[in-house]
């Protein structure tokens, strides 16, 4: 199996194609005005690195990274194909992206899920995310589970 992890910019087409399912699926479980995903103009920001992950030459998710402050990061728009779900891609692309983050030496993962997402709660806790109170913009959500990480240097 041939696994690359290769970094495009959010609104390069595969990513934004990505972004698009990944979007359309969280709107079926969740009221518009409770999404968090990238805010407009964010694309931009230096401190998001996105990341698409193929799998034997197939386009099979994408996720990003955002830096919060030195040594702090927040996954975001994880998201795998749901026709290639529990085969293992999800866990591939999450250790893909913990490996890039701690090389580019943050210690500290965190992310924001829904609990319309029960398959990758799962996945998060059985790589080691543990559940922490809501922080920055999703203190107050009522759909928001937040987890983080301390991730082992590089």
């Amino acid at each position: 199996m041939r696994v690359m992890l290769q970094e495009l910019p959010p609104d390069h087409p595969t990513s934004a194609r990505l972004i698009a399912e990944l979007d359309a699926e969280l709107s079926r479980h969740y009221p518009r005005e409770h999404m968090h995903g990238l805010h407009p103009g964010e694309e931009a920001d230096p401190r998001l690195r996105f990341f698409v992950l193929e799998v034997d030459d197939a386009v099979t998710g994408c996720g990003a990274l955002r830096e919060l402050e030195p040594g702090m990061a927040e996954l975001k728009r994880m998201f795998v194909r749901p026709a290639l779900r529990g085969r293992g891609h999800g866990r591939l692309l999450l250790s893909n992206l913990e490996r890039e983050a701690a090389a580019s030496g943050v210690r500290q993962l965190r992310l924001e899920t829904g609990p319309a997402q029960r398959e990758a709660i799962a996945l998060y806790r059985s790589a080691g995310f543990a559940d922490i109170p809501p922080y920055g913009e999703y203190v107050g959500s009522p759909i928001s589970m937040c987890m983080e990480k301390l991730l082992v240097p590089s």
